[in-house]
C-alpha cells in the first residue's frame, strides 16, 4: 500500500494517520461516483464546504473513517455511523417517529442527513446558513411535509404544514424572527413522537405544556381555569390551547 508520500508501505510497519490531502487528492473529484444499487452515488468531498463545516473544523477525514488502511483503498471502507459521536441522539431518533416509519418500510422517512445535510457539509445549528439554524426548520421539514409527491403514499398529510406556513408562527418566522415557534419547538427535534404517544410533546395533556415554553403566563392563566383543573385532572374531553 502507498503511504501519504507516495511510497508503498512495509508489511508490518506501523500505520500512519493519513491526511486530509491524502484523501482529497481523489475525493476531490467532483466526477468520483460509485455504483449502490444500481444508482450512482457520489463520493465527492467539496474541499471549501468540508472545511467550514462543524466536522472539518474539528477532525480530520480519517477520524471518522477510521476504517481506512491505505491510499487508495484496497478495500471499500466502512459508512461511518453518527451514533459513533452522537449516541444520545441516536438512541432519541430510534424510538422516534421517522425511524420507526423507516423501519415499517416507508423509504422517504427523514434520515440524519435529511434534516442536517451531508456530513461533510454540516452546519452547527447557530449559523444562519444551516438546515436547521431556526429561520430555516420550516423549509427543511417542508421539503417532506409541504409536498404531495412526498407524503402521499405516507398516510400522512400536508395539511399541517401548510397551516402553520399560514399561522402567525409561520409568518413571523418567515420574517426572521429567531422567536416565533418552528416545528421542532412543539414536535422535539430527534425523538418526534406520535401525538398517540402519552409522552409526546403534543399529546392532548401535554399540550399546556409544551405551549408553556412560550407562554408561560397563558398557561398559569390556563391551568387555574375550569378547563385546565379538568385536563389536570384527567379529563381527556376538556379542551386544551390547540383546541380553541
Amino acid at each position: 500500500a502507498l503511504g501519504s508520500t507516495g511510497f508503498a508501505q512495509k508489511k508490518g510497519a506501523a500505520q500512519p494517520k493519513f491526511s486530509n490531502a491524502d484523501c482529497l487528492a481523489c475525493h476531490s473529484d467532483p466526477s468520483m461516483t460509485k455504483d449502490e444499487n444500481g444508482k450512482q452515488v457520489s463520493l465527492a468531498v467539496d474541499e471549501k464546504k468540508y472545511g467550514a463545516s462543524i466536522h472539518g473544523q474539528m477532525f480530520q477525514c480519517v477520524d471518522c473513517h477510521t476504517d481506512i488502511k491505505d491510499v487508495p483503498h484496497s478495500t471499500t471502507p466502512a459508512k461511518p455511523a453518527c451514533a459513533q459521536c452522537h449516541a444520545d441522539q441516536q438512541k432519541q431518533y430510534e424510538s422516534g417517529f421517522h425511524a420507526k416509519a423507516l423501519k415499517a418500510g416507508v423509504g422517504q422517512a427523514a434520515r440524519c442527513i435529511d434534516c442536517h445535510g451531508g456530513p461533510h457539509e454540516i452546519l452547527p445549528a447557530s449559523d444562519p446558513a444551516s438546515r436547521v439554524s431556526h429561520v430555516n426548520i420550516p423549509n427543511t421539514c417542508g421539503t417532506c411535509h409541504g409536498k404531495t409527491a412526498v407524503m402521499q403514499n405516507t398516510g400522512i398529510s400536508t395539511a399541517p404544514f401548510n397551516s402553520y406556513q399560514d399561522s402567525v408562527h409561520g409568518k413571523e418566522v418567515a420574517k426572521g424572527s429567531e422567536k416565533a415557534a418552528v416545528c421542532t419547538d412543539c414536535h422535539g427535534a430527534h425523538e418526534i413522537l406520535a401525538t398517540s404517544d402519552p409522552k409526546s410533546s403534543i399529546a392532548k395533556a401535554n399540550v399546556p405544556a409544551t405551549c408553556a415554553k412560550c407562554h408561560e403566563s397563558e398557561k398559569t392563566e390556563f391551568m387555574q381555569s375550569i378547563h385546565g383543573k379538568a385536563i389536570t385532572a384527567g379529563n381527556n374531553h376538556a379542551p386544551v390551547c390547540t383546541d380553541c
